[in-house]
């Protein structure tokens, strides 16, 4: 082995000088790379969120039919015109159902847990000048493959504005039918399994049916008073809830406690089990809460869309999830200089707020609560032209922040999934030309 002299410093010692200065200006280079593109974007390498594969744009715009789920390795958009599925790692059209004839979709709910999606729409063989039929057939379609496995008749939709337009609903392998009683059938086959009357003097409004119970929000009123649109006059809301195996009624509470809340289109089911409603309490739909009730049917303190948090994002189910014992929830409150977002936490059994996270922000996207996480899309900058999105993931149980991301592009999501990393936005909008059905994003 050669022995090392001290000859050999020097010129070691400017071999290391040579490379500590060329390592100083590729530091230096990429400290002004760095910095450029921080002035650009506002971002730091690393703390992003980019475009990993987005489905082709649908070209045009569906008033009815529009829905996206996820149901295992599959992303399931509907339209008016066509249901098709996608792979959910890349995007690549899996499979396309279009319904026969002159037929249109015309609303669709999903059983995600037994792979299946229920349609109405009209009847397929119907002429072309018919007004008759439209609306009256659902058809089930198995989310594994776009095949439609079994179809019914059902009560046509005569265009009236009634307390709930669409009187079918999937859930817990059931499919149930709401008309002037209740209809469940199996939600594979189609076979029929019971039939129930709904209270006396009342009528039946959306089900929601779930493994343990078929929750259902119904209409009720006074006989001798004129009925309208499907309602009678002065209705009040109730919720019940049958037993799934044989139809019995297993109990029925009204909505509300000292003010009785009237049944609205603006009512949403958040939640089949438990059952958590969110109802307007006003005509403008400004005043209203979440309310939910045990597994007895007795009503927990309801959650006020005003509070001491602010102003919950009520309007729209994007704002608000549930995992059965808490809400979360997008909460709008006034700040000098504008309108900011927090993410805040109810107990549902008590109604107390359990925890809020301030956003920082000036609009709220959404919200997607999945796997103990909380991710919230937040724009910090409604007038500027360019993303000015941000992704911010909170833990549940507390609401402390996990992590932080900027999107380069932007972002106008009607639902939010996660899969294996990959956060996807649906989009259901009305926008002309209409945006893809699915933008993926990676973190990067």
């Amino acid at each position: 082995m050669a022995t090392r002299t001290d000859d050999d410093v020097p010129d070691r010692r400017g071999r290391i000088g040579c490379v500590l200065i060329a390592g100083g200006v590729a530091v230096a280079l990429m400290g002004f790379a760095t910095a450029g593109w921080l002035a650009v974007t506002g971002r730091f390498p690393g703390d992003s969120m980019d475009i990993a594969w987005e489905t082709p744009a649908d070209g045009t715009v569906s008033k009815q039919g529009n829905g996206a789920w996820l149901a295992g390795d599959t992303l399931v958009r509907s339209r008016s015109d066509v249901v098709t599925g996608y792979d959910a790692g890349t995007g690549k059209r899996a499979w396309e159902y279009r319904p026969s004839g002159r037929s249109e979709i015309c609303r669709a709910e999903a059983d995600v847990d037994s792979s299946v999606l229920l349609v109405t729409r009209d009847d397929d063989t119907r002429p072309a000048s018919s007004k008759q039929v439209l609306c009256a057939t659902v058809a089930a379609i198995d989310l594994k493959n776009g095949r439609e496995i079994w179809h019914a008749p059902i009560p046509a939709d005569d265009g009236k504005i009634r307390f709930e337009p669409n009187p079918v609903a999937a859930g817990g392998g059931l499919a149930v039918i709401a008309d002037q009683e209740l209809r469940a059938v199996d939600v594979r086959t189609g076979a029929s399994l019971w039939t129930a009357a709904v209270p006396k003097n009342c009528v039946p409004g959306k089900a929601a049916p779930a493994s343990r119970h078929v929750a259902v929000l119904l209409a009720c009123g006074n006989p001798d008073k004129p009925w309208h649109d499907g309602t009678p006059v002065g209705a009040k809301l109730h919720a019940a809830a049958f037993d799934p195996a044989t139809g019995a009624l297993l109990w029925t509470t009204p909505f509300g406690d000292r003010e009785p809340v009237r049944p609205s289109t603006d009512t949403y089911v958040l939640s089949a089990d438990p059952l958590v409603v969110s109802a307007s309490t006003s005509s403008d739909a400004e005043h209203g809460a979440f309310y939910s009730f045990g597994k007895d049917g007795r009503p927990n303190p309801p959650i006020d869309y005003n509070g001491s948090y602010g102003t919950l994002d009520a309007k729209r189910p994007l704002g608000t999830a549930t995992d059965g014992t808490r809400l979360y929830a997008l909460a709008g409150y006034y700040m000098k200089g504008g309108t900011r977002h927090r993410a805040v936490a109810f107990d549902l059994a008590t109604g107390r707020q359990v925890w809020k996270t301030g956003l920082d922000d000036s609009s709220g996207v959404g919200l997607n609560l999945q796997n103990g996480k909380v991710t919230v899309i937040v724009k910090t900058s409604p007038t500027s032209t360019m993303a000015n999105e941000e992704l911010h993931v909170l833990d549940a149980a507390t609401g402390k922040e996990r992590d932080v991301r900027s999107f380069h592009d932007s972002v106008a999501p009607s639902k939010i999934f996660e899969y294996k990393g990959l956060l996807i936005g649906a989009s259901l909008s009305d926008y002309v030309p209409p945006p893809p059905p699915f933008t993926t994003y990676e973190r990067s």
